[in-house]
């Protein structure tokens, strides 16, 4: 993950023409709502191997997803911490370049933000734990559910969302674009390694990384 945040400052840096990320006003912290539009593209890539190396190759297939979050503040420095707890509930669309159908999904989840700084510039890093239903199973998570799981597959399953965001009045010290933020995200599906009945005992999921913009109210 240090390898996208380090591509992604660097390349906003290049657009601003700003190289000096010291002293820019905070990241939104007294914001209690938000939306977030994202799209991404599937990858066969397990979750470690994107958060340990930024391995974010896309999966052959080529299916996509566009979604819209909303989220809700419910606890603000956490226990005397930078961090931050919202409830968030999205909706996908999948698209599934003709595979199969196209379909919605619903995710509802319990995320943590994490204010923090790299390399002198400030950042949140964020993970977020929940549920996910989806009208259809997603292709490509589909091929290896049921290749791991005797040919199971499940419509709910464990949903995570880890991955960071900065704002654009950090980045252009603009303090108007401080509620705007821009970030990277890995969406995970999963059955949690057979051991949950209500995802119908599978192994195996898909992943997604997407890119979003939020905007802070």
């Amino acid at each position: 993950m240090a390898l996208w945040i380090q591509i992604s400052l660097f390349t906003f840096s290049l657009i601003s023409g700003n190289m000096d990320l010291i002293d820019y006003p905070d990241t939104p912290s007294k914001s209690t709502r938000s939306v977030r539009l994202y799209s991404g593209y599937a990858t066969h890539r397990p979750l470690m191997a994107i958060i340990s190396y930024g391995d974010i190759r896309p999966e052959y297939h080529g299916t996509g997803i566009y979604g819209l979050d909303m989220s809700q503040k419910v606890l603000s420095n956490w226990k005397g911490y930078p961090i931050d707890w919202s409830l968030r509930l999205g909706m996908i669309h999948h698209k599934e370049n003709g595979y199969q159908a196209n379909h919605n999904q619903v995710n509802g989840l319990i995320m943590a933000h994490y204010r923090t700084q790299y390399n002198g510039f400030p950042i949140r890093l964020f993970i977020g734990e929940g549920l996910s239903y989806s009208q259809q199973i997603p292709y490509v998570e589909g091929r290896e559910t049921r290749r791991l799981s005797d040919e199971r597959d499940s419509q709910l399953m464990n949903y995570i969302n880890i991955g960071f965001d900065f704002n654009l009045g950090d980045m252009f010290q603009n303090p108007s674009l401080t509620p705007i933020t821009i970030g990277f995200a890995d969406y995970h599906r999963s059955g949690i390694y057979k051991k949950i009945k209500l995802f119908n005992k599978t192994q195996g999921g898909g992943n997604f990384i997407t890119m979003f913009f939020e905007y802070n109210f």
